[in-house]
């Protein structure tokens, strides 16, 4: 595939490096579609199976996640979005499961309807040493009911005004019928939101009038009818999908070969990837309707959200199962001058993500939280400990209101923002975030650490949070503090000099 021309690629560059992506945060998406549990099993195999021939995977762990439409809804927590979703689950354990973790998420929860005689979809994948031996699907494809239909109409005309993009993720598994998918196009595009459609099956003129649609080259292939392995056929297919069906943009994307973005009358945009390893595609596609939506929003320009997209892409199928992408790995993508340092400090609603991630990994993720004003020794000592607990270790710091009501009136000594950054030049440190002291229940609640420490010097029975880390099996573990010091003596004799 030809690469666009050097000045062209040039300009595109620097203005990659010139986003600020912390505008995302502002911006609110409705994710509607067919949304799904992942589920995996992790474990090893050493041998095969006596009865037939075949691998037996002993298990060693279980984790879950949103799936289709909710690993979009993942991707855009993930990218410090506000989310919304529209969608159909039974009333099941798998239905229950998802929303409690959308929930967790942040996630408004009003338009995930729930049908007594569907069952919620659930993709089970068995991973042995890190590669997926099988899939086991379990999943309604019946069309959603017309009483689902009329339910999803008055939602969207409740909240509409204060959307910026929506985000139509179709797995052909019934929740996007002809006439819903019509409502979510129409309504949207007379607010003048961007509506990005990732589709499935042959018949794209359900998605005629959306800003941009999203397909693969297989899928592509699929609505035309014939192959597209050759780029004047990609050509010729995209700019025919694209005025058929009246978008204002088309990106097919094509896996190690980048993108190919038609976008008006202009000739057909390459963006190409950058060489790197693949372990994993599952998810790509909902990492690029994620950025398209964000990006569009946020600059309404689709050269640039389409190159977001290819970047965000490239990241996540380097990774291992269905993952997002997050802020600062976007930043660090685009050379947007993210430091390490800068990586380490996370919102809440991202290590809501990222934990369970972690722990899926098989890591042991230890918490502590604390003031930490005027760092010194003992809190160095104490959290070089705490790091060797486990093998992450996560520092919830008070901000400066909290300080104040547990400290007194001038302090903190150092603002949140810089202790922060202090602590997360730390070694022994790998993530921190800025809490307030009542959301420490929550906190705990929603990212179930292995386990929570603190110093000897506070009772067990003293150290809040430890009922909730023990309520779901996790371990509270006292660090031996030696040689007390105390950073409101140090400040104190400070004062008196």
């Amino acid at each position: 595939m030809s690469p666009e021309s050097p000045d062209r690629a040039e300009i595109l560059g620097d203005r990659l490096r010139n986003l600020d992506l912390e505008g995302f945060s502002h911006l609110r998406v409705l994710v509607a579609g067919d949304f799904m549990l992942d589920e995996y099993l992790w474990g090893k195999v050493e041998r095969v199976s006596p009865e037939a021939p075949v691998a037996v995977v002993e298990v060693e762990r279980e984790t879950r996640t949103l799936g289709g439409a909710g690993n979009v809804v993942n991707n855009l927590v993930a990218l410090g979005a506000q989310v919304e979703v529209l969608g159909l689950v039974g009333d099941d354990n798998p239905g229950h499961l998802m929303t409690q973790e959308m929930v967790r998420l942040g996630v408004a929860v009003d338009g995930l309807f729930t049908d007594q005689g569907r069952r919620t979809s659930r993709k089970t994948r068995v991973m042995g040493a890190s590669q997926q031996v099988v899939r086991i699907d379990r999943e309604t494809r019946t069309p959603a009911p017309p009483a689902f239909e009329a339910a999803a109409r008055e939602f969207l005309h409740a909240r509409l005004p204060g959307l910026h993009a929506l985000v139509l993720s179709d797995y052909a598994k019934g929740v996007l019928t002809p006439a819903v998918l019509q409502e979510l196009i129409a309504q949207g595009r007379s607010r003048g939101y961007p509506v990005v459609v990732d589709p499935k099956g042959a018949d794209y003129s359900l998605y005629a009038g959306a800003t941009v649609i999203t397909p693969n080259r297989k899928e592509a292939e699929l609505a035309v009818g014939y192959s597209l392995a050759r780029r004047e056929d990609l050509v010729r297919a995209g700019a025919t999908l694209r005025e058929s069906l009246a978008l204002d943009y088309l990106l097919i994307t094509l896996g190690a070969e980048g993108m190919l973005l038609f976008a008006g009358g202009a000739p057909a945009l390459s963006l190409p990837t950058r060489a790197r390893e693949v372990f994993d595609v599952s998810g790509a596609g909902d990492t690029v309707a994620a950025l398209m939506a964000l990006g569009l929003a946020q600059w309404g320009d689709p050269v640039l959200a389409a190159a977001l997209a290819n970047a965000g892409a490239g990241v996540v199928v380097g990774k291992i199962g269905t993952a997002p992408i997050y802020r600062a790995e976007l930043a660090r993508e685009l050379g947007l001058g993210g430091t390490r340092l800068e990586e380490k400090i996370r919102p809440q609603a991202e290590l809501r993500l990222l934990v369970p991630q972690l722990q899926a990994q098989g890591k042991r993720v230890v918490f502590t939280n604390g003031c930490f004003d005027l760092l010194h020794a003992g809190h160095i000592r104490f959290l070089e400990e705490a790091r060797r607990l486990g093998d992450v270790l996560l520092v919830a710091v008070d901000s400066d209101e909290s300080v104040r009501q547990v400290k007194g009136e001038g302090r903190p000594i150092i603002g949140a923002d810089q202790r922060l950054r202090i602590l997360a030049a730390l070694t022994a440190v790998d993530y921190v975030t800025v809490f307030t002291s009542h959301q420490l229940p929550e906190l705990l609640s929603s990212l179930k650490p292995d386990l929570l420490t603190k110093g000897s010097n506070y009772p067990q029975e003293q150290v809040a949070g430890a009922e909730i880390v023990q309520s779901y099996g996790g371990q509270v573990v006292l660090v031996p503090v030696t040689e007390p010091v105390s950073a409101s003596d140090l400040i104190q004799r400070i004062r008196q000099r």
